[in-house]
């Protein structure tokens, strides 16, 4: 079983990254949205280690990378949830973190979750009965704390926490913007149209942007 990884980013894509090694091997590794943002705005030549849940069934194996062995530990907390799988539980992470979802569930805020697209209806339904029979995991794992030199990739209502180059151009929020909305289901016309219209509103950082966008769904 692979645990981590620690290498160069050869491409970056939305929901993945390609690392290659030390020893020019390279891995293809599903990542959450705010680990695509760390990653875009980390220095590139720099290496990148991501802790990996290895996931092996008969028909195939996946790689999925984290910043932290807590974002790992809550993601095997979701995807562990009856009903809820991998790539859904990957989707959840890129708007919640576990406060959040903590809260979600406790408020049984089911709209909060059908912001999601995609989880809508019966499946939102299915997550947050889910999360209510596991809230003491789920405060369990709260109490966790991110081990020295870990970076965490976890985001509180959609407000993913990245840091952007003062140097970047002006338009580099929009572009992030964009970004996080192809991830979260969206078409890039649509994003596009979707976040210059809450530009010209006077709305300029990108998890704010997303935030309205969502809330006007």
């Amino acid at each position: 079983m692979i645990g981590s990884i620690r290498g160069k980013v050869l491409r970056l894509d939305l929901s993945s990254v390609l690392l290659e090694t030390n020893s020019g091997i390279g891995y293809e590794i599903f990542i959450t949205f705010p680990t695509h943002l760390h990653l875009k705005t980390s220095q590139k030549e720099k290496e990148t280690l991501l802790y990996i849940y290895h996931s092996i069934t008969d028909r195939s194996q996946k790689l999925f990378g984290f910043l932290s062995k807590r974002d790992r530990e809550l993601f095997q907390l979701m995807k562990s949830l009856n009903g809820i799988g991998e790539l859904t539980a990957l989707k959840i992470l890129s708007f919640y973190n576990a406060n959040s979802l903590f809260t979600i569930a406790t408020d049984e805020n089911k709209a909060a979750l059908e912001k999601i697209p995609k989880v809508k209806g019966k499946t939102s339904e299915k997550v947050l009965f889910e999360l209510k029979q596991n809230l003491k995991k789920l405060e369990s794992f709260l109490q966790k704390e991110t081990e020295p030199n870990e970076v965490s990739s976890t985001n509180t209502d959609i407000e993913f926490t990245h840091s952007i180059n003062k140097s970047s151009p002006e338009n580099a929020d929009k572009d992030l913007a964009v970004l996080g909305l192809i991830q979260l289901g969206f078409d890039e016309k649509s994003s596009r149209k979707e976040v210059e219209r809450i530009w010209k509103l006077g709305t300029t950082e990108a998890s704010e942007i997303i935030r309205e966008v969502l809330q006007n769904l």
